[in-house]
């Protein structure tokens, strides 16, 4: 752990990678470099490079700042990856708005290796939140004076969205929108873009997005929304995941959705070929026991629920530490 009350100071020297990855980033970013290069997460496809301006990075610093209402010497913390854009970001808005920063090396409860301190601005993925629910950290002792907790990368389980007594917010966001442009809170339905951000929908249902975070060019992304009124949407899932199985197309993510309330093991829910189904709903979960579930139908129509129930010892993961579904489902078809 390491406490660092401004990022316009001489750097100690760096002990880890991760110190390294964020003191190169800081001494570029106050030297001027107009561009940075970052990957996409690919945790629906390979990882790709994507240059993105100082302009840009800039520009969605200070969008998050005005939101949060952040201001000098807040203290935000950083246990992400630098080389992704969520951890860069966190970077980005220390040094725009002059914030103290606490370094902690990536782990899955940051919180463990921390004394008690007031923390306003902290951005975790959800898995790493659900581990410091489990364990015996006290959050009221970090975040009461919290302007946000960012919870991002990946849906926020239902098990987690409650009232925490400070604010915490789920995002939307991309490395193409250079980090979040939208937030949910734990009782809303829908996400709510931030000022500036422009929102549409395709003929495939969806999302476009504006802004000048993406050089105020329109992108399209590939997440299936349901507009509901001026800068709010639900989202529905990802278009490249719609299993169609026995010809009704089937969404992943609501069904992950109702089993993740029912279990703490990792899962999600692909097709696999079949001769009858043609693709085949299968769950597929990470553990090493034998597990059933009973789902009724006031929570999933049957075709919803999935023909049959994988567990596997682990799954495949991407560098940025998301579920690489494609690979985990292709190394379980290749064991056969």
């Amino acid at each position: 752990m390491l406490h660092l009350t401004s990022l316009f100071l001489d750097f100690p020297v760096a002990k880890t990678e991760f110190e390294q990855q964020v003191f190169a980033f800081c001494e570029s970013w106050k030297a001027g470099q107009t561009e940075f290069t970052f990957h996409t997460s690919g945790s629906t496809g390979d990882p790709k490079p994507i240059v993105i301006s100082r302009e840009r990075l800039y520009l969605s610093a200070q969008l998050t700042g005005d939101w949060l209402k952040l201001a000098k010497g807040d203290v935000a913390l950083l246990s992400l990856p630098p080389t992704y854009i969520a951890g860069a970001m966190v970077l980005v808005r220390a040094l725009v708005h002059d914030l103290a920063l606490i370094l902690i090396e990536p782990c899955q409860n940051p919180l463990s290796q921390l004394p008690a301190t007031d923390i306003h601005l902290a951005s975790f993925v959800p898995t790493q939140w659900a581990t410091m629910l489990e364990s015996d950290v006290q959050l009221s002792t970090y975040f009461q004076r919290a302007k946000g907790v960012l919870l991002g990368g990946a849906s926020v389980p239902e098990n987690l969205r409650k009232d925490y007594g400070f604010p915490v917010y789920e995002t939307y966001g991309m490395t193409e929108t250079v980090s979040h442009i939208a937030f949910r809170t734990w009782n809303q339905t829908d996400f709510q873009t931030l000022p500036g951000i422009q929102i549409g929908q395709n003929d495939e249902d969806c999302l476009l997005i504006c802004a000048s975070v993406t050089d105020n060019k329109w992108i399209v992304t590939r997440d299936v929304v349901q507009m509901q009124g001026p800068g709010r949407f639900t989202l529905k899932g990802r278009l490249d995941r719609v299993i169609n199985s026995g010809g009704i197309k089937l969404q992943p993510e609501k069904i992950e959705a109702v089993y993740q309330s029912k279990t703490s093991y990792p899962l999600f829910v692909a097709g696999i070929p079949d001769a009858f189904w043609g693709s085949k709903l299968v769950l597929f979960l990470e553990t090493a026991e034998t597990v059933s579930f009973d789902v009724t139908e006031d929570l999933l129509a049957s075709h919803e629920i999935p023909k049959e129930i994988i567990c596997l010892p682990s799954f495949i993961k991407t560098t940025s530490a998301k579920i690489d579904t494609a690979k985990t489902v292709a190394l379980y078809l290749n064991s056969l």
